[in-house]
């Protein structure tokens, strides 16, 4: 993108059950990926716990080009639409330059420790004290995975304890490819991360660059349907939306290895048990789960491990 390049940013407020079907109808009409913002929090340490009834903000971004209007005028009106059955707030509009999305960022990103061996650190920290922990210097773009999204937190803390030194890893709608480097720090011998938005492989061939991966991590624009059907990963990474979960398990479970774990995740809480019934339903065995705000994460194997 060129640093004058204007873009116009798309938010609405919904309930979390509204939170995928909006998402999809960003993704199919928005140049950049979705963005999802969990309002409000939760004390563990004063006994307070999640509410799963919180306000959720959706954002996207799309290029003021010769289009724009026609992507716009078809957000709303499916989001008029989606107003009819749920409780979400009207559409809001604004412009803003690549530069000022860039610098509006940074103020709200700062690095953080995630797991017990990963650190997070943005690209414009210079000095960042890692004691032990593993460093992924990361600069998102329009890219989703940031590392302050609980999805990404979930997958990484998941990752810490699956990862090995022999790992093949798949990584599906990489993003930054912030799991991608993640894995391949950790140990992983080779990594294939898949993205479908030409923005994202763009933010992720940078990180990987600039963490010093490019060795190990393979980047690409494409879908676990372009994959050949004679490779076999040991770790699957599927942090996308409940419904592409759904309609890719049957083949997770193909290109997994027979030892193999995937981790899921980008599910919310309103659908754990729906999801549950499916993973279980194609052969998986949930070996863990865990819930941060509105969000589920799953790792789960073909067979039991023992």
């Amino acid at each position: 993108m060129n640093s004058d390049t204007t873009w116009m940013e798309l938010s609405v407020k919904t309930r979390s059950e509204f939170v995928e079907p909006i998402s999809e109808l960003f993704t199919t009409y928005g140049d950049g990926n979705v963005l999802v913002e969990i309002n409000g929090g939760h004390n563990p340490d004063e006994g307070e716990t999640v509410s799963h009834q919180n306000w959720v903000t959706v954002k996207t971004y799309i290029p003021k080009d010769a289009e724009h209007i026609k992507k716009k005028a078809a957000i709303q009106a499916g989001i008029d639409l989606f107003r009819l059955v749920g409780e979400i707030k009207s559409l809001n509009c604004k412009d803003l330059f690549e530069t000022e999305w860039r610098e509006s960022y940074k103020k709200h990103i700062g690095p953080i420790n995630t797991g017990k061996r990963i650190a997070i650190v943005p690209s414009w920290v210079k000095d960042y004290k890692l004691g032990s922990r593993i460093m992924i210097k990361l600069d998102p773009g329009l890219a989703f995975g940031t590392g302050h999204h609980p999805t990404t937190k979930m997958c990484l803390e998941l990752a810490e304890t699956l990862i090995t030194l022999d790992s093949n890893v798949l990584d599906l709608g990489c993003g930054s490819a912030i799991l991608s480097i993640a894995a391949a720090k950790l140990g992983a011998k080779s990594v294939v991360a898949l993205d479908i938005d030409k923005q994202a492989i763009k933010a992720a061939d940078q990180n990987v660059i600039h963490n010093d991966v490019s060795h190990i991590v393979t980047t690409s624009i494409g879908t676990i349907n372009d994959i050949s059907t004679e490779k076999r990963y040991q770790i699957i990474f599927a942090n996308i939306s409940s419904k592409i979960i759904i309609d890719i398990l049957p083949k997770i479970e193909t290109y997994l290895d027979a030892t193999g774990k995937a981790i899921l995740c980008g599910i919310v809480f309103d659908r754990k048990k729906e999801i549950e019934k499916h993973i279980k339903d194609n052969g998986f065995i949930i070996l863990d789960s865990i819930i941060s705000e509105e969000w589920v994460c799953f790792s789960v194997s073909k067979y039991s491990q023992t």
